[in-house]
Formats: structure tokens, sequence, C-alpha cells
């Protein structure tokens, strides 16, 4: 677990393994922590992966580490720089199997970064002087990963780590003048922010008729990004809340297990539903599921069997829940390029008029709900770029701007207290966050 989970742990003494929701030191508008995993004292650069200092003290002749920060040149290999390093012939065969064997290297890039970390034995009367052996090795994979070496008691230990992120938490607020997008902006959200508030709330609200002057909204959110990698940071709302006609609605990021977390209300029902509100994240609808309306191209009077989303032509669609994919091409009778997928048993959607479909979906693969499967067009039948969406119960055609489904879970008793504690931190920190 990370270091701001700890803190936080700590703060509010809630059990550690049940909290994902708050970072470090949410005491301002703006903080900044790098998220790194603790590293042992005295130990400079490896993250964790070196033992704690008592552990060394139990190696006989072990007094100190050298780190040396190495990008490879042309020519280089690990072979080459080993000698170059002065490790003996033994240990470079050791360390070049292990390698080897754990994850094989095709060659090392030029530029690549690699920190290697040196032991040092003390002189014996067997040699004068002592003797640098190497005790573990990091090489740079890609901007995201670095794979690691470790020698140990038991032998050299092989893992793959991710980089550390900094982590900066914000709080931004805002009251809609005009229109909420554009006051959003005005307000300090970037567009991920805006789609990620609006697939929160869109069970609760219809950000496209609902919203209107005089509307007020604060988020509590969180910018992770690796340095010198700002412009491809994420963005993760951690609580909101969003006061629409005078109704207030909130809601509180919590992970119940690592790395599976959803958006709660105050009292701890999920504000999920297997389906996603929307199939496109920003959406205007151009028409609605109708049993009689005229037809644009045909001109005569017939049921329009789904909704129809106007949106730029290459916009990214989503599955609006977990499935199948049935079809996935060109379909005659006006739907044009399509994607089909059957959800369970009662079930399916369809998708029509698509540019195009995203890389790997095609008949029988799985998709998750949210997963971008195609891309608004005007394939087949079309007066123009938009998306015909289509959802089917047991076969039969369903409004899907109607219809409602139940959450899909809440909040245990065994962790009540630990949500509790979470959303009353980050209720304190929207009171702070500003209006406009």
């Amino acid at each position: 677990m990370g270091l701001r989970y700890l803190v936080l742990a700590l703060w509010l003494a809630i059990p550690i393994p049940a909290l994902r929701a708050a970072p470090l030191e949410l005491m301002g508008n703006d903080r900044t922590v790098s998220e790194e995993r603790a590293r042992p004292e005295g130990i400079p650069g490896i993250h964790a992966l070196l033992p704690h200092p008592q552990e060394l003290s139990e190696l006989d002749g072990l007094s100190a580490l050298r780190h040396v920060t190495h990008r490879a040149r042309p020519g280089d290999s690990l072979s080459k720089l080993f000698i170059r390093f002065g490790l003996a012939e033994q240990e470079r065969q050791l360390w070049l199997r292990s390698i080897q064997k754990h994850h094989p290297l095709k060659g090392l890039r030029v530029g690549q970064e690699m920190h290697l970390y040196f032991t040092k034995t003390e002189p014996s009367p067997q040699r004068a002087k002592g003797r640098e052996s190497l005790k573990a090795l990091e090489i740079e994979l890609n901007e995201d990963w670095a794979l690691t070496w470790e020698k140990g008691s038991k032998g050299i230990i092989f893992s793959k780590r991710e980089k550390p992120y900094d982590v900066e938490i914000k709080t931004v607020g805002g009251v809609v003048e005009s229109s909420f997008s554009e006051d959003a902006v005005r307000g300090g959200l970037n567009q991920a922010l805006i789609s990620q508030l609006a697939d929160v709330f869109s069970w609760e609200v219809d950000f496209e008729k609902d919203i209107q002057k005089g509307d007020t909204f604060k988020l509590l959110y969180e910018q992770r990004s690796r340095k010198g990698r700002e412009s491809k940071a994420s963005f993760q709302i951690l609580a909101a809340e969003l006061i629409n006609a005078g109704q207030k609605f909130f809601a509180i990021y919590f992970e119940k297990e690592k790395g599976k977390g959803g958006y709660y209300d105050l009292d701890g029902r999920s504000m999920a539903r297997a389906f996603l509100r929307f199939p496109l994240e920003f959406i205007s609808i151009s028409s609605q599921f109708s049993h009689s309306r005229f037809h644009p191209i045909l001109k005569v009077d017939r049921p329009h069997n789904g909704v129809d989303f106007a949106a730029k032509r290459g916009t990214p669609v989503r599955a609006v829940a977990e499935g199948k994919i049935l079809y996935a091409g060109w379909r005659k009778g006006g739907y044009g390029r399509m994607i089909e997928i059957q959800h369970d048993s009662v079930y399916a959607s369809r998708y029509a008029h698509l540019q195009g479909v995203a890389l790997g979906i095609r008949q029988g693969v799985s998709v998750q709900k949210g997963q971008i499967i195609g891309y608004v067009g005007s394939s087949g039948r079309s007066t123009g770029a938009h998306l015909h969406f289509e959802l089917y119960r047991d076969q039969e055609y369903v409004d899907f701007l109607k219809f409602e489904y139940p959450p899909e879970d809440k909040i245990e008793p065994a962790l009540r207290r630990v949500f509790e504690n979470a959303k009353q931190l980050f209720l304190a920190e929207l009171a702070s966050a500003p209006n406009s």
C-alpha cells in the first residue's frame, strides 16, 4: 500500500487494507506527494526491493552500498557492463543466467536507464583488497515499468516494478451560468473530469436537460503523473457534490477491495448500475424512441426503435454493459456498420451507423462495461454523423431513456465504519472547495 494510504489510515484509525479512498494530507486545495514504495532507511534508490538495514547487518563483510546510474550507449551489453564494473567471471555468469531466465532482454536501447547497487567486502587474509559485488540491478523497461533483480540469501530474485507517481489532490467548484461544460472548464475542470462527473451522476441527473442556471458543483479529485509526463496525467474523482434545482447529490469514491472501487451516495448505496446511462460520454439526443416517427430518408412514418445520439464523426462509443460480441461489421437494412452485444440471457444492445469498430472487437469477444467498442459515423441509411442505439429485453425493444436499473450493491456492515470515516473526511474537503 502506498504511503499516502498509510498516513490517511493512521489518521482515521481504520484498518489499512480496507481503504483506497483518500490520498495523503487532504488539507488545502492543492497538494503534491510522491507515491513511492517506502524505502528502507539508509538504502538509496531501490524502492524497498533491497533488504532492510538490520538484514544487511547480518551479511558478513557488508559495509556499504554504492549506487551507479548508467544510460546505455551504442554497443553496450550487460556482459560488457559487468566487465567494466569489475565483476568476477563467476559472478557475471550468475547474473547473466538469472537475467535470461526471468526476463530475457533482446538488447539494451541507446539511452535506456539502469541502476546498479554494489556492496563492498572487507579485506581478508585471502584478499588484500576488498571487492565490490553487485547487490541489485534495475533496468528501465518503458515509461511505466522497470525490471529489478536483487541478490539475497536465496539467490537472485526478479520482480517487475511500476514506477512511482506524483499525486496531486485538488478541490474545484463552480456555478452554472450558461453552459455546464463551459462553466465547468471555467471552474477548473478538464474534459476527463467533466466526463467522469457526468457519468457519476448520470442516473440522478440528465446533464443535457436537467442542469440549469444557478446549479453548483464541487469536486475533490486526484491527479496522477510521472515526472516529466505531466501532460499524460490521469484523473480520478474522489468525491463530488452537485446541487441541481435545489436538490443536493453527493458521490464518494470507495474501494471495497484493492483496485475495485466505485461511487456511493451518503447512505452507502452504489451510484452505479449494471448498465451505463449512455453509450457516449457527452450526449445530445437527436431522436428519441418512438412507435411512429417520420423517417427523413424513406419519407414514411415508421417506428423508431432506438435512440439517436448526435455526435462528431469519430467520437468513441462505449459498451453500456459487459457482455459478448454477437456481431461486428456491415449489416444490411440501413444499419450500416454495426455492433451487437449480448449482455446476459435477457438483455442485448445494438450500436449502428458506425464509422468503424475498435481494435480487437469481433464476434465472440467479451467486453467490459464502458469499454470503447467503436466510433460514431454515418454509415448505412443515415443523414449525418450520429449513433443509433437500441436495447432489447427478451428480444423486445426497450426505451433506453425510460428504463431504470437497480443499484449494483451497497456498503456491507463490516466496511461501514471505514466508509463513514472516509465520507466525513471527503465532505469536509468539499466544504472548503470554492464555488467559482
